[in-house]
């Protein structure tokens, strides 16, 4: 699916950026005429552009806010944040700008916050020292006597290699959760957002010791019923939230969306001989071989730096660390219900993975294929989030037992 641009990386980003109109995360007039003042892939335009239309939006927040102009200015926020993550998306990780443009985005999202018709409260999930930063987000009660402080089916939904806690607002669709009333926990773990810029803590494969202090928080709140818990990771926390179930049975229910069961098995398909050269190659030969591809293409480059910045690796130890992050020793031991999402058209997950996915683990798991023809055929279907997100929370209501 081409939105604008001819290079696959670029366009996807695009359309990733598009696709959070669903909840009023952004405007596709606003998102076309930035990108139409990009030219090819040049990566210091994308800042620049998409810079621009943050702050005028966040501006035009600010303007609204000033005029009690709650509703307005709640929409400009939202779509600020989005644009701002949008900014700073290509940047080096070391970039001075990276910062300053997260931290606006994440301002702009705790300001349209102020304006949501639900309860939302900032949490810091204590962490191994630090806290990891989230959102928890709570449904109006119902004004039946019975439902009043009532504990909640809870989704807990996480990132992976290039999240936000504030962008899986949108993702993972709260605002639809919401709807059908369970309690919505996002936040960051290490190599992501807040964690990862302000604290660099990298990118971790053992997950469960990151999510189990995230769930010791969860379990002891009031709104939060313990026994009907799902975990939702999209994109490569389609690795972290079933890894992460595999040593808990605290999880309920859990949601790869989309898939992530092996990184060195996806980052190798198609091109198996180059990948077998790359592990027997010397380190320096290997680097020099990254360098020269990203001179050439912007989702090497793009992949080359964030891996760099996120695993806080080189090209010749990345073979090395992708291989820590498969599912294929522990998914034996997922034994509760499980949902695997894939896209047909996914440049970074090949679809047979999903299936090899689907059958190692243990419990009972739905795998759904999503179709170019349905517009969803993208990674984490950013082309129809209303369908994807039909499909995950119907599944989860089945599941946890809240129709």
């Amino acid at each position: 699916m081409r939105v604008h641009f001819s290079d696959p990386t670029f366009d996807y980003q695009t359309l990733r950026t598009m696709a959070y109109a669903t909840y009023r995360g952004a405007e596709p007039g606003e998102c076309l005429a930035t990108v139409e003042r990009i030219d090819g892939t040049d990566f210091e335009a994308w800042y620049t552009e998409w810079r621009r239309t943050a702050d005028r939006v966040a501006v035009a927040g600010e303007y609204a806010e000033a005029q009690d102009h709650d509703e307005t200015a709640r929409d400009a926020f939202l779509r600020a944040q989005n644009y701002y993550r949008t900014a700073e998306f290509f940047l080096d990780g070391d970039d001075a700008r990276r910062v300053p443009a997260y931290e606006r985005g994440r301002k702009a999202f705790r300001r349209a916050l102020d304006y949501l018709d639900t309860s939302v409260e900032q949490v810091e999930i204590p962490f191994e020292g630090t806290t990891l930063p989230g959102y928890l987000f709570a449904p109006e009660q119902s004004t039946d006597d019975h439902d009043t402080d009532a504990e909640r089916p809870t989704v807990v939904c996480l990132g992976g290699f290039d999240s936000l806690a504030e962008e899986l607002y949108f993702l993972c669709g709260v605002p639809a959760a919401l709807e059908r009333g369970y309690a919505c926990l996002i936040f960051d773990g290490p190599g992501q957002g807040a964690p990862l810029r302000l604290e660099n803590l990298k990118a971790r494969s053992d997950w469960e010791n990151v999510l189990g202090p995230v769930l010791d928080a969860l379990v002891d709140d009031p709104r939060v019923d313990a026994d009907r818990i799902g975990v939702v990771g999209a994109s490569m926390g389609g690795y972290y939230a079933p890894r992460a179930a595999a040593f808990d049975d605290r999880i309920a229910a859990v949601v790869a969306f989309d898939h992530c069961f092996d990184l060195w098995a996806a980052a190798a398909d198609g091109q198996e001989r180059l990948a077998a050269l790359v592990d027997y190659a010397p380190g320096a030969l290997v680097n020099a071989m990254a360098s020269l591809g990203a001179r050439f293409d912007a989702g090497s480059r793009w992949r080359m730096e964030n891996s760099r910045w996120v695993f806080g690796t080189d090209a010749a130890n990345l073979r090395r660390t992708l291989r820590e992050y498969s599912l294929r020793d522990v998914a034996d031991r997922i034994t509760c219900p499980t949902l695997a999402l894939a896209g047909e058209d996914d440049h970074l997950m090949p679809l047979s993975l999903v299936y090899e996915f689907a059958d190692a683990v243990a419990g009972p798991t739905t795998t759904r294929v999503f179709t170019t023809e349905e517009g969803a055929g993208e990674h984490c279907q950013v082309g129809n989030l209303s369908l994807a997100h039909g499909e995950l929370y119907d599944w989860l209501d089945g599941t946890l037992d809240n129709e």
